[in-house]
């Protein structure tokens, strides 16, 4: 592990240190806090390592409450898997968290993991899959702030996807209702205003580019700069500017990305975005500099 995170290698340690005893399952809940609140501050793969570390020394307990925490960490994995490719082990990681949900009675563990589970299978191409499983989801749903965020993060893309442009205008409208009347959260099992309107731009790309581009940059501008959010935001910007013809700026804010977040701090789903910027400017003399850009780093 690098050693340049000495306060991610240390939470790990402080469990192993511990061993066996009663104050496990507070000392595994604190754990877990860490790491959903800090999931953006480390290269997805760094993360990975220490939460695998994590739930492995933990795995010894049975008890209700560390199963709890081993099916939340579970579900962390699964993210990250998705965020560095790896779509087969974010399937089994969130499955495992999924069922893990279920037999510790946490519904919204089980909920967010199909909902994880819905955004894999729309990465690999599966709309339909993604759709079937956002249904699932939402029948774990029991907050407003839920409701937006599973109609957001899972349905919106995927009916997009299909070209059902009715639907995604009915369900980006009821997303809406819900994110102004909810409270939001942060953390990595939160949801806010910021990833709310990433996926109403990129749910919009193909039928409304214009729109796409304001609500990425609104999302960007909820962001800090050089966080993954605010990279995801600008790609998505910058492929809605492609689409309205504008490859001057579409190109300069990709090469934004790139000049600003560490190759190993972007996300593989950020990666995709910035292939398919390239594929939209492909013919336009300005973009050379970006698709080389691209195509060296990764």
């Amino acid at each position: 592990m690098p050693a340049e995170y000495p306060e991610l290698t240390a939470v790990a340690d402080s469990i192993a240190l511990t061993g066996p005893g009663a104050g496990t399952p507070d000392l595994a809940y604190q754990a877990l806090a860490f790491y959903e609140l800090r999931y953006s501050d480390y290269p997805p793969h760094v993360l990975a390592a220490e939460v695998a570390r994590c739930r492995n020394l933990l795995m010894v307990h049975q008890d209700t409450d560390t199963r709890r925490v081993l099916g939340w960490l579970s579900a962390l994995l699964g993210n990250l898997a998705h965020h560095t490719g790896d779509a087969t082990g974010a399937l089994i990681h969130l499955g495992t968290a999924a069922r893990l949900g279920e037999q510790v009675g946490d519904r919204w563990l089980t909920g967010w993991s199909l909902g994880a589970q819905s955004m894999v299978a729309l990465g690999q191409d599966r709309a339909g899959d993604a759709l079937e499983l956002a249904g699932q989801a939402a029948g774990f749903v029991d907050t407003p702030l839920r409701r937006a965020q599973i109609m957001a993060w899972c349905r919106l893309r995927a009916l997009a996807s299909l070209g059902d442009q009715d639907e995604t205008a009915r369900v980006a409208d009821a997303a809406r209702r819900h994110m102004d009347s909810a409270e939001e959260t942060g953390g990595r099992f939160g949801f806010d205003r910021a990833e709310f309107e990433l996926h109403l731009a990129e749910a919009a790309l193909g039928r409304d580019p214009v729109g796409a581009a304001a609500h990425a940059d609104i999302s960007a501008g909820l962001k800090r700069v050089g966080s993954p959010g605010w990279a995801a935001a600008t790609v998505v910007l910058a492929r809605a500017q492609a689409a309205v013809r504008d490859g001057e700026g579409a190109a300069e804010s990709g090469l934004r990305v790139l000049d600003t977040v560490p190759a190993e701090g972007v996300r593989e789903t950020t990666k995709g975005r910035l292939r398919r910027l390239v594929e939209d400017l492909e013919g336009y003399p300005g973009a050379a500099g970006l698709r080389e850009a691209v195509q060296g780093r990764w």
